[in-house]
């Protein structure tokens, strides 16, 4: 992420703010799939653009350091993780494997 531009830079940290924005909102209606299918659609879009959806994954995993003390979203965040390598949706390809 360091070679990024400025703007896409920007990009990523307003992703990462829908992320934290949609955690939150699905932890307020005790809602899990408000969070797992934003990150499976977000997933697509992401691939639909060329951009390495498992990005989303090294996104959530730098959230769990910050979530510590937050036990269900600390949960959340591992059912947002564990959605996105759902077979029954698109799954996200493993960087070392797909080409």
């Amino acid at each position: 992420m360091r070679a990024y531009s400025a703007a896409r830079q920007e990009h990523t940290a307003e992703d990462i703010a829908h992320i934290v924005d949609f955690l939150g909102t699905a932890l307020y209606l005790d809602d899990p799939e408000v969070f797992t299918g934003f990150l499976t659609w977000t997933a697509g879009i992401l691939q639909a653009r060329h951009v390495p959806a498992h990005s989303l994954v090294t996104g959530l995993e730098l959230l769990a350091g910050q979530l510590h003390d937050f036990p269900r979203a600390v949960a959340l965040r591992g059912q947002g993780i564990a959605a996105l390598y759902d077979p029954s949706t698109d799954p996200v390809p493993d960087p070392d494997t797909h080409v």
